[in-house]
Parts: C-alpha cells; sequence; structure tokens
C-alpha cells in the first residue's frame, strides 16, 4: 500500500483510526462471535481463531469456517499423491471491509479453488504447516471438511486458470501467461506487415510478455492515424510526430478480466529516413524502445515505405531542440541524435554547450589523448521538475571537463568516445555527460561529464577503465615488523593479498605505505567489517507456488557482514541474527526488516559472516543526496510511511533499536520512480536492538 487514506475517531471507542476501521473494535467482535461457529475440532478452531486475531489492516484476510454446503460447481483442476485441487462457487463469499459505509459486506458466488488434503482426518504438523504457508501467502480464505470423506480443505484465492488448469502469473488479476501466449501464437496469421523480418521480429516482442501490464506490441495500418503533427526532425535519420490512434493499444482489463482496447489514444510515430530496406541498426533501435517499454508497435508510411515506431506520448507537443548551435553540422546532427533517444523525464537532455559557460576551471589529470578538468557550469543542466510539468536548470553545477587531444576534426575516435557514455541516470556504471563543447584557443572538443572526480587508469580506441576515488574510507593496516629491508617475506606476504589471487572471504589490498618513524612496511586492506557485495553461486531457496515445492534461486547478489573474533559464537551474534528473523517475509511488500539468508565462516579466519538481501539503493543519507531533486512530498511520505511500518514490526516483538539513523536505512531502488512502494525500505543493523525490558530507562532527555 503506498497511497494514505483520511483518517477519523472511530464511532464506537472514539480511537483516531484509518478508513473508519477500527482494529481494537475488530478483535473484539471477532472474539465476541467465536461461540457462534465452530468446526467441532479444537486445534482447527484454535487455529481459525488465532489467524483471526492477526488482523492489521482493514483490508486484511478474515479467515473463517466454512460450511462445505457453501459450495457450488465444484469441478477437478489438478491431482496429486497428497491432495486434490478443485474450482468452486461459494455462495456467502468473503467478508470485505467497505470504506464508505465502515462495515464489512459479502462479495457473494465468487469462484475460489479448494485444495483436499489426503487423508486429513487427523490434524497433523504437516497438515498445520501447510495452512499456515497459504495464510502468510495472503491467499487463504478459509478452512472447510469434506462431510463424505471428512478430509480438511483449503478454501483458497481462484489461482488457477479455466483454459489450461496453470496457475496464475498474475493470481491478483486472474492473468494466465501461457494462454495469452497461445492466444498471440494462434493469432499470427492474422496479420503481416508484408516484411518477414518485421514479422519474426513483432512475434518475438509479443511471446516474450510476461505480466498483464505489460505491452503487446502490434503492427498497425498506418490509416489508423490522425491528426499527424510534425515535432521534430533529424534531417539525416529519423522524424518525430504526434498523432491519434483510432483502435488504441490493448489493455488487460482488470475486473473484466479481458484484453479491451483503449480508443482515439494520443501517440507519437519515429519515422527512419530511407528505412524501406530493413538494417540491423533499425532491428537494434527497435529493441531499444522495446526494453524501455514504451513501443506500441511498428507501422510504415504508405507513400514514402518508411518505418515507423508506434511510441507511447512522450515527446510534448513544444518538442524543441536545445542549444544546437555551434556551427558544426556533425555536432549537431550527433547532439540531434541523442536529443530524440529522450525516453523518460530523468534522461539527461544532451547540448551544445559554449566554453565560456564554464569557470574555475582546474586540471586533474593528463595522458597523451586526453586531459581531465573541474569546472563549475554556470548555467547548469536541464532537470524536469514533476510538480511544474516543465525543465529548470541547475545553476553552477560541478562538471568535469574531457578534453580530447587533436580532436579539431570529427573522426571515428571522437564518435566511440562520445559514444561511450550514457544519458540515462539509471546507468549508474558509467559517467554521464552533459553535453559537447569546443576550446576556442585550441579548437578540441570537449565533452563535459557529471562531476566523478574520476581518474582514468588505461585508456586506448578499444578499451578504457575509470577508477573514482572513495573518500574517508576506513581501512586496516598490516604491520610487518623488521621490514626495513625488501626482502622475499614481504614480498610473499603482499601477493598473498594481490588482486588475482585473493580469495573471496579474504579482504582486498589497496596498496602499500610505510609508517616513516620506524620505517616498517605496512599493507593497506580492505576494512573486513564493512559489507561485502557477493554473488551466491546456489542461492536462497525460494517456494516455488507452481510446483508445490522450494527452488534455488541461482547466481544472488547478496551482502555479506563479517564479524570480528566470532570464531566463538557469542550472544551479541545470535541476538543479531535472532532480530534479523523477526521478519517473517512472506511477500515481497512487506519486507521492512532487512532479509537473512544464512551464516556461513571464513575457512581462513573462522570468522563468522551473515548472508542478508542486498539492498542496491544503499543508505538513506546517500540516496536522499543522490536524489535530492525528485524527492518531493509524495515520496517523502511513502518512504516515511515504511520506516514507521519496518519500526512498528520491531516494536511488536518488544524491542527496540538502539541506533536508528539514515545510514541503518536501506533503500532497494538507486533512483526516484514512479513506482515507489511498500518495498523500498529495509531496515538494519538489527544487533543492536534489544529487548524493551533490558533497556536502560533513564530519563534524559536529548532533543
Amino acid at each position: 500500500m503506498s497511497n494514505y487514506d483520511e483518517y477519523d475517531e472511530c464511532k464506537r471507542c472514539g480511537k483516531y483510526v484509518n478508513s473508519g476501521w477500527c482494529k481494537l473494535c475488530q478483535i473484539n467482535d471477532l472474539r465476541n462471535n467465536f461461540i457462534n461457529w465452530t468446526s467441532e475440532n479444537e486445534k482447527i478452531n484454535n487455529l481459525i481463531q488465532e489467524m483471526q486475531l492477526k488482523i492489521f489492516y482493514y483490508y486484511d484476510i478474515i479467515i473463517e469456517w466454512i460450511p462445505y454446503d457453501q459450495f457450488n460447481i465444484i469441478k477437478e483442476i489438478k491431482k496429486d499423491k497428497c491432495f486434490i485441487i478443485y474450482s468452486a462457487i461459494w455462495k456467502d463469499g468473503i467478508l470485505k471491509y467497505d470504506r464508505n459505509k465502515h462495515e464489512y459486506l459479502r462479495n457473494q458466488n465468487i469462484k475460489i479453488n479448494l485444495k483436499s488434503l489426503h487423508n486429513s482426518q487427523n490434524i497433523t504438523n504437516e497438515f498445520l504447516n501447510e495452512i499456515n504457508t497459504c495464510f502468510n501467502g495472503d491467499y487463504l480464505f478459509g478452512i472447510s471438511q469434506n462431510s463424505e470423506t471428512k478430509d480438511y480443505i483449503l478454501v483458497l484465492q481462484n489461482l488457477y486458470c479455466n483454459k489450461c488448469n496453470n496457475r496464475f502469473i498474475d493470481e491478483y488479476d486472474m492473468w494466465c501467461k501461457s494462454c495469452q501466449i497461445n492466444d498471440l501464437e494462434n493469432n499470427f496469421i492474422n496479420w503481416t506487415s508484408g516484411n518477414e523480418k518485421i514479422d519474426n521480429l513483432i512475434r518475438e516482442m509479443q511471446l516474450e510478455i510476461y505480466n498483464y501490464n505489460d505491452i503487446i506490441v502490434e503492427w498497425i495500418s498506418y490509416d489508423q492515424f490522425n491528426d499527424i503533427k510534425e515535432l521534430g526532425k533529424d534531417e539525416l535519420t529519423t522524424t518525430i510526430y504526434s498523432a491519434i490512434w483510432k483502435d488504441g493499444s490493448l489493455n488487460y482489463d482488470e475486473n473484466k478480466y479481458e484484453y479491451i482496447r483503449n480508443q482515439n489514444i494520443k501517440v507519437n510515430l519515429k519515422s527512419f529516413h530511407n528505412s524501406q530496406n530493413i538494417t540491423n541498426e533499425l532491428l537494434i533501435e527497435i529493441k531499444t524502445y522495446f526494453n524501455g517499454e514504451n513501443l506500441f508497435g511498428i507501422s510504415q508510411n504508405l507513400e514514402t515505405k518508411d518505418y515507423i515506431l508506434v511510441l507511447q506520448n512522450i515527446y510534448c507537443d513544444k518538442y524543441e531542440f536545445y542549444k544546437l548551435d555551434n556551427g558544426n553540422e556533425k555536432i549537431d546532427n550527433l547532439i540531434r541524435k541523442i536529443q530524440l533517444r529522450t525516453n523518460y523525464y530523468n534522461d539527461i537532455i544532451v547540448e551544445w554547450i559554449p566554453y565560456d559557460q564554464f569557470n574555475n576551471i582546474k586540471e586533474l589529470e593528463k595522458d597523451e589523448f586526453t586531459t581531465i578538468y573541474s569546472a563549475i557550469w554556470k548555467d547548469g543542466p536541464l532537470n524536469y521538475i514533476m510538480e511544474y510539468y516543465d525543465y529548470t536548470r541547475k545553476q553552477n553545477k560541478k562538471v568535469n571537463l574531457k578534453c580530447l587531444h587533436n580532436s579539431q576534426n570529427i573522426n571515428n575516435e571522437f564518435l566511440i568516445e562520445f559514444n561511450r557514455y550514457s544519458t540515462r541516470f539509471y546507468s549508474y556504471n558509467k559517467f554521464k555527460i552533459f553535453g559537447i563543447s569546443q576550446n576556442p584557443d585550441i579548437k578540441d572538443y570537449i565533452l563535459v561529464l557529471q562531476n566523478q572526480y574520476g581518474r582514468i587508469i588505461h585508456y586506448n580506441i578499444n578499451k578504457y577503465k575509470f577508477h573514482t576515488k572513495k573518500q574517508n574510507s576506513k581501512v586496516n593496516l598490516k604491520c610487518l615488523y623488521n621490514s626495513q629491508n625488501i626482502t622475499n617475506e614481504l614480498l610473499n606476504e603482499v601477493r598473498t593479498y594481490s588482486i588475482r589471487n585473493h580469495k573471496d572471504n579474504n579482504p582486498k589490498i589497496y596498496g602499500i605505505s610505510q609508517n616513516p618513524d620506524t620505517k616498517n612496511y605496512v599493507i593497506v586492506l580492505q576494512d573486513v567489517k564493512v559489507v561485502l557485495l557477493k554473488y551466491t553461486q546456489d542461492g536462497p531457496l525460494i517456494y516455488n507456488y507452481n510446483n508445490y515445492e522450494y527452488t534455488r534461486s541461482q547466481n544472488k547478489i547478496v551482502a555479506l557482514k563479517a564479524l570480528y573474533d566470532s570464531q566463538n559464537i557469542s550472544s551479541q551474534f545470535l541476538n543479531e541474527i535472532k532480530v534479523y528473523s523477526i521478519e517473517n517475509h512472506k511477500d515481497y511488500f512487506s519486507n521492512k526488516i532487512l532479509k537473512i539468508y544464512g551464516i556461513s565462516q571464513n575457512p581462513d579466519t573462522k570468522e563468522h559472516t551473515m548472508i542478508l538481501d542486498y539492498a542496491k539503493g544503499g543508505d538513506f543519507n546517500y540516496w536522499m543526496i543522490k536524489n535530492y531533486n525528485d524527492f518531493n512530498w509524495s515520496r517523502k511520505l511513502i518512504i516515511l510511511f515504511n520506516i514507521i511500518r519496518g519500526l512498528e514490526k520491531i516494536h511488536q516483538k518488544q524491542m527496540v533499536h538502539r541506533d536508528f539513523h539514515t545510514r541503518n536505512i536501506l533503500l532497494n531502488d538507486i533512483n526516484v520512480n514512479d513506482y515507489m512502494n511498500d518495498s523500498i525500505i529495509h531496515i538494519s543493523d538489527m544487533g543492536l536492538c534489544g529487548e524493551v525490558k533490558n533497556i536502560d530507562h533513564n530519563d534524559n532527555i536529548y532533543g
């Protein structure tokens, strides 16, 4: 849940509640209702009562005992030696809270699944575990019993497709991937572009559909477009148009559970000049837009025969090319081409930037090919402000200038160098390019880059690498006694930590230093207490709901937290593991506490290591600095809500986090996006948690 409802007072107890729903009153009602139903089995009664009292939000399912005569139209779907799955209609239906009427109403005659467990007349631990698995998966409605066989039955959300009896990929929206792919394959004979390569490409993209909200890419006849207006043009390669698509795109209706067309939608048409013959470059361009998830389909101009990409309406009617006045046609076309690839609001607008825009130019690094400078860009880059739906400039921006020696003439080497850089903010592994400039004296061209404090350590036409300095890093120093003279022992010790030979669990070597007083050599090593990022080959066990078994998520990126002097298991170590485990992680969106996968041990040092989930967004402090431009109020509320939920998980276990600050709040996403939800926040450093009864209570006030 990422939206925020209005709060008001409970009419019964006067407490401040959400949507008129009072947890305390609801739990009292459920308790008072215990006498009105029974399964006639004490264990089942106790289990259902326990699950009912775990209700926390108005949208939580109230688990019930459901008499078997409540089910109509029972049909077998799947069978094995342990259970049978049926589809059925539940006459009374599930209880749902009506936020307008502030009461529970039944959604009658709903389709559900019945999972009948063979020989379950006697309640076993396996049976109870199966119930808990379904309860934790949020798709259990209740428990019933076959009146003839006396086998117990789990009443589940409708999880299986009527056509193929396979489990839905998207259970909430009852969308079946295999049936959808079959429908698309059967429809291949009903359309053609007239070009085999285009047909094959569209079919390939259609069969890559995975979720109900994925776009189904189509061949779209050119006569489907009205009100075609030119927006922008690159003389050499492309023209951008706006248009109205009469039939419109296919969208899955979550209420009707079928695809319908969203008619007369506004789209953009990207026409490729002289594209009558299909080239590899055109196919790559099409795949780029497909991967960017904004491609509706492909069309062709009936007169020119140029191919056209039909895109979501991503270009403004006031579309214009920013700053193309450098006087070099090749540079203008290059910048124009990059600007036409702008797909998202947070993409960088690459520009021509006059050299007099730069102040405080300082040389950082130089080699035979390039010179790197730092500088202040007076006007600064364009940033899209979502609140105002417009671009503004971030003035006096610190940037790096990469001057390419002897680049007065635009050649392939310059183009290769330019294309190395990404315009996407989320391509965090590359430097970001803001634009191109030119030194007015020597006429060398300059790439204007995001300030990364980078240093080039190797460069040639085909390969280069950037290293960046991470300032104020904590390290370990290993002092080698009596090492004033270089000996084989010293060299062997260094080789032990060399990058090529270092083992996964050993610290990396950063360099060698020397104590100025004793003259002993010192090896500078990675701080082994820091959390390390690793790939695990086998990966964690994940429950596969299709096969009803655990499988491994291979090559999973995890974080390793190594603990000093942990050869002997301490109560502190066990406490941290215990507290990381307070979250049951029943679904992706409930993981407010960083997930722990297991424990390992360094075979050399014998120190123990925790295997934790990896939060790629980093800590909250770093994340805010990186994303403050796009961190608006609605997103702040989402973050705050999730932090509260995480602390609530800890407090419900009668515990407190004794060192809670921004560096112990981790985020899943690297950048702000429009899909921020309840999965974004994790709380870490759980070893600092303690039970409330063991906390030193004092009356000191610190703020």
